[in-house]
């Protein structure tokens, strides 16, 4: 959280500040990812972001308080598209075969996030619970409302929403948790993790209809 006001800011000045924040937000990242909380220098943080330390505290007056923003912008940044899908009005199983898409699509692209919010989760087993009210909402019931006319339509077998939503997140997020692991074991079978990941989308989809199927 950003707890500095400029009363008279011209454009120039809140660019400046913007950069500013925006290479914060960048150097915390990489040192939380690399290092942990327990392990990250706040002088590090400012090395990185190219500011001086006392300006890093000017920001954010404590490492938790920076990390708990840095977290914030993670999850913001990756869950509330993904919530969005599964509330649409789109029948269940495109639901998840958009959800399966868009899931692997935003998580290649910011592969440092699961790693992030599983570091975050383990340091404060809390820490999305206010996130996940917020953009999680009515998501269960309205899943519970999907799986039952998908279920009275014969469409698929019956299925809690929580095991419903469960296996879809543990599906998507596993290869980029385990990748490490997988490669080394893909490389050592003469496969590419790259090639894998590339026809995960419509392996995820299929595997995920399979399970349901009535």
């Amino acid at each position: 959280m950003l707890i500095v006001v400029y009363s008279h800011m011209s454009p120039i000045e809140a660019k400046k500040d913007n950069d500013t924040e925006e290479r914060i937000f960048e150097a915390a990242q990489s040192v939380f990812l690399e290092s942990g909380f327990d392990g990250a220098r706040m002088k590090e943080i400012a090395r990185r972001a190219d500011i001086n330390h006392s300006m890093l505290h000017y920001y954010f007056r404590t490492k938790g308080q920076l990390f708990g923003a840095v977290f914030r912008r993670a999850a913001m940044s990756f869950m509330p598209p993904l919530t969005d899908v599964l509330r649409s009005g789109l029948p269940l199983l495109e639901k998840i075969d958009y959800f399966v898409g868009l899931y692997l699509e935003r998580i290649e692209a910011n592969p440092h996030i699961p790693g992030f919010i599983l570091q975050e989760l383990r340091r404060n087993p809390d820490a999305l619970k206010e996130i996940a009210g917020s953009v999680g909402g009515d998501l269960i019931d309205r899943l519970r409302a999907d799986i039952h006319e998908a279920v009275e339509s014969r469409l698929i077998r019956p299925i809690t929403p929580e095991d419903l939503f469960a296996n879809l997140v543990g599906l998507c997020v596993w290869p980029f948790i385990a990748r490490p692991m997988l490669e080394t074991i893909f490389s050592a079978g003469g496969s590419d993790f790259e090639t894998f990941l590339e026809g995960r989308r419509n392996s995820g989809r299929s595997f995920m209809r399979h399970a349901l199927a009535p």
